[in-house]
Order: structure tokens, then sequence, then C-alpha cells
């Protein structure tokens, strides 16, 4: 259904999105000792950002269960920004992102010059808000399915960017994971952390032979590490303690 939703951005079609989870180390560190330092001469590319994030589902919570079960085909939808103040939801954009196996993609879908805030507008009239938006600037078949979603988790992270030599490349380092539960009003009493350090390696299925050269390097092994799904996790962890 989701491919011809209008107005949507696909990113390079299909791609790997290896993810790499270090513990006992400091993004700085885990740059200098492994980022840097291999022969595919990665250099920053962009400045260092707070990536915020509010995550849907349904009632039957699929998307988790989907990720969990680890299911060939699966989607998440979520609404990104950024900024330091996480309550500050400033040109945001609605992100869809698919799994087909072991690739996938994401359509991006943007709400450009629209500012919200957790803090003064209750959700629900910012929920309003956004699928109005989606319907009137995308398709109204987005906005329907927006609509039978619901917000499942909030999240936030620090986010470091490199990019390879031969540009074929991309590298994340997330750090300082932050999630709340979106079904409290004050959902800053909700707040849980992870202190992991997560290496997420991006590129796309033709140069998918040349990376295992790159992985080699990585000294930490696959993660399949869903910041969804241990975030769920935590936050009803939280919940039942």
């Amino acid at each position: 259904m989701e491919r011809n939703m209008g107005k949507a951005v696909a990113e390079n079609n299909h791609r790997y999105e290896r993810k790499f989870l270090y513990e006992g180390i400091t993004p700085e560190d885990l740059i200098e000792t492994v980022v840097l330092v291999n022969s595919f001469c990665f250099r920053e590319i962009f400045h260092r950002r707070t990536v915020n994030n509010i995550y849907y589902d349904d009632q039957s919570m699929s998307f988790y269960h989907q990720n969990v079960s680890g299911d060939e085909l699966r989607d998440k939808y979520r609404l990104r920004w950024y900024g330091d103040a996480f309550e500050s939801i400033s040109n945001p954009v609605l992100e869809i992102k698919k799994k087909y196996g072991v690739v996938g993609d994401k359509l991006s879908f943007a709400l450009s010059g629209n500012t919200y805030n957790l803090h003064d507008q209750p959700l629900a009239e910012i929920q309003k808000i956004i699928h109005q938006n989606i319907g009137e600037n995308h398709t109204r078949e987005l906005a329907l399915k927006l609509s039978n979603l619901t917000p499942s988790l909030y999240n936030s992270y620090e986010r470091r960017y490199f990019l390879s030599d031969c540009g074929n490349y991309r590298i994340t380092i997330d750090y300082n994971m932050v999630f709340y539960n979106p079904h409290f009003s004050e959902y800053t009493m909700t707040k849980a952390q992870l202190p992991d350090v997560v290496l997420e390696l991006k590129y796309k299925v033709i140069n998918d032979k040349e990376s295992r050269k790159l992985t080699q390097t990585l000294s930490a092994r696959l993660s399949k590490n869903s910041k969804y799904v241990r975030g769920i996790d935590l936050i009803h962890h939280q919940q039942s303690s």
C-alpha cells in the first residue's frame, strides 16, 4: 500500500543496515579505536545531533511482535525530528521503515513548517493535527493508516555520522539512548536509559561482498538491536517493577 502514498522519498531503495552493540566504551573511544583506524578511511561528515522519535503501533503491538519474531516482512512507523529539547517537535518527518529479510528501505513524508510542544499541547491534539497535515499534503490513505495506530514509545539519542573514502559505506554512532512511555501525561517521569553504544553500518546491496572486509575490523558481534524492541521491553519492565 505504502509504495504509492504520494510525496514520499525512498532512500536508495534496498540497503543493508548492520548493527553492532558495544558495552563499556565511550562513543569517543569507539570512534578513535574502531571507526577511524581501518583501511576504509572514514571521516565525520555531519555535526552531532539529537535524534527524537515517536514510534507507532496498533492495539495488538503488531510491529513489535513482527520484530521480536524476526518476520521476513515487517514494518516500523515513526515520527522523527531533531533537537536537544525532546518536547519541542519541529519540522518532523513521518518515516515508514520496511524490512524484507535482511535488507530494507525507508519512505519519508515531510511535515515541514510545523511545530508542536508535548508540554503545552495534549498528545491527542498533536496527533489530530498531524493526521490532518498528512491527509492534506500527502494522501488520505496514509492518514487513515496512521489514525489506526497509536504512539507506543518515545525515544531520543545522540548520533554522529561518518562516511568511507569510497563513499559506499556510512557509519552512525548512537549513544545516550533514552526512552519514555507516551501513555503517561508526565512522560518524563517514566524515563529509562541504555548505557550501550550502537554502531550502525549502512550500504547498498551491491556493496555487500566488500563490506566483509570492513565488518571484520569492527571488534563486536553483529546484533539485531532494535531500539524499538529494547525500548518497549524497558518501559514495560519498568511498569511491572
